[in-house]
């Protein structure tokens, strides 16, 4: 019996490789633009996500078009006035690309105006030509893709979501359940328990963000949830609000854990093993014993109300009976507005318009060794230092390192496969077999999530590397992939420069 991990590099790869090959036979230049739209898509943590993700890619790519026409129009004479315009639009965009919601189609946006403004050579009709095409083979991984995970192993978005919710309950019925018993002095807890119970709240609320944005998507096959969806985000929102009230309780509870590890190490030799204590006996006075338990009562009784209202919407088919009182005694403060508006900036504006700056130094940074140094492949240098940047920016710097690394081996092997194994093909078949086989390679290897970004620059580097094999007459060149390979890892280590410097974390 197959694996999920390998259903899923299964998957992957079977959108992969009819993208590419139905784009040869349509004899379209770019196959790989098709390809890559499949790999992004996948990418996503369920097909409700990655339909999203898809509209936002086509529009992305309609808007980021008409940018690119504008620029060309106004400034292809005026090359210092297309740089500074362009490394601007690169800031701004940095500041939108950290929306929960439209981040995504701000990066898209500026990558699309990015590839139609250089590889399109300030000439309109070639510049409309490779709209036109960018446009198509966005269109054909996007069909590729839904067609095969709508029809091969499907996964429904909304059966993930109804498990998600049952496992945040479960789990917040066992977290309150010994809780309780801390307060009633039938267990003891230690500093590193109290922690670790704020750590699983803390990936509550990530799997809540999750939920609440399959519950803003179009509910594709389940008819059941897009009848309750107003009873489901309120059940949300009384989750997020009893794992913030637990939250608060731990924060009360370890601090009196930590006067009663001081007052143990006082009276005791300090051993290597943790120190547990009685919650019980550590609450120095009434009062507060009385609201640590009042607290948790109101969290436990919160849970026992979302339990029953979960249950009662699972049986029920479609209707909802509107006398019924399964959901007068949930009372929650937030609004579903409100309480997706905390998630839609990750970050506080200093901190993206700092972001902004880095991307901006970056790429004038590129254009200066573009222009005042003889590197290869022309405008490729820029136009990659652009795409990284605004793509790795948010990431921690120690995910850009392991970019790098990814790059050396995912480079390194595919470029032995594009000079060993590649020339000998003579069959569209052939070709096929070899991405499907990589795909599948790299997917099931890198299923990790920790590994994600790794998945991610294989897939990317595995065409981009063998693009010459991808034209309607194909060449095997060693040399452009050799350039695309140093031209790749050099875009990436001046992001990186500029990170180290100037980004903390």
């Amino acid at each position: 019996m197959l694996g999920l991990a390998t259903k899923e590099a299964i998957k992957v790869a079977l959108a992969f490789t009819s993208a590419i090959v139905l784009a040869l036979l349509f004899g379209w230049e770019k196959p790989y633009w098709a390809a890559i739209t499949v790999v992004t898509l996948a990418a996503n943590e369920s097909y409700s996500h990655s339909i999203q993700a898809a509209q936002n890619r086509i529009m992305g790519t309609i808007v980021g078009a008409s940018i690119a026409i504008a620029m060309i129009a106004f400034f292809a004479q005026e090359r210092m006035l297309f740089i500074g315009t362009f490394i601007l639009l690169a800031g701004i965009s940095t500041v939108m690309s950290y929306d929960r919601r439209h981040g995504y189609f701000v990066r898209i946006t500026f990558i699309v105006c990015t590839l139609i403004c250089f590889m399109g050579s300030f000439d309109d009709i070639t510049s409309v030509n490779m709209i036109f095409l960018r446009l198509q083979e966005t269109l054909l991984g996007v069909v590729m893709f839904s067609l095969v995970y709508r029809f091969v192993w499907p996964i429904n978005s909304e059966v993930n979501f109804y498990a998600q919710h049952n496992s945040i309950t479960e789990q917040l019925t066992e977290l309150v359940a010994e809780l309780t018993d801390c307060l009633n002095g039938k267990k003891e807890v230690s500093i590193d328990q109290l922690l670790a119970h704020q750590a699983n709240l803390a990936k509550m609320t990530e799997s809540i963000k999750s939920q609440s944005l399959i519950l803003d998507l179009p509910s594709a096959g389940s008819y059941q949830l897009s009848h309750q969806r107003k009873q489901w985000k309120l059940l949300t929102i009384a989750s997020y609000e009893t794992i913030e009230r637990l939250t608060q309780w731990l924060e009360q509870a370890k601090s009196i854990v930590d006067n009663a590890d001081a007052d143990a190490d006082a009276d005791a030799d300090a051993d290597a093993e943790v120190i547990k204590v009685s919650l019980l006996q550590a609450v120095s006075n009434e009062d507060s014993l009385i609201q640590l338990n009042e607290k948790l009562m109101q969290s436990a009784s919160m849970v026992t109300r979302i339990q029953v209202a979960k249950d009662y919407l699972l049986s029920t088919s479609t209707r909802i009976d509107k006398n019924s009182k399964t959901f007068t005694d949930i009372n929650v403060t937030l609004t579903w507005q409100e309480l997706v508006k905390q998630w839609d900036i990750a970050l506080p504006l200093s901190l993206r318009i700092k972001d902004g700056l880095i991307v901006m130094a970056a790429l004038a940074t590129s254009f200066a060794l573009w222009i005042y140094t003889p590197l290869p492949n022309g405008y490729m240098f820029p136009m990659l230092s652009a795409v990284m940047a605004v793509n790795l920016i948010a990431l921690p710097k120690f995910i850009v390192n392991e970019a790098l690394v990814g790059i050396c081996i995912f480079g390194a092997l595919v470029t032995l496969e594009y000079v060993f194994i590649m020339p000998s093909f003579t069959e569209v078949w052939h070709l096929a077999m070899f991405y499907f086989v990589n795909i599948v390679v790299i997917w099931r290897l890198c299923a990790a999530p920790q590994l994600a970004l790794q998945k991610m620059i294989g897939a990317n580097l595995l065409v981009v590397l063998t693009m010459s094999a991808l034209h309607l007459t194909p060449s095997f060149d060693i040399t452009v992939s050799l350039n695309m390979l140093v031209q790749v890892f050099m875009a990436i280590a001046l992001v990186r420069f500029f990170v180290g410097v100037f980004k903390e974390g």
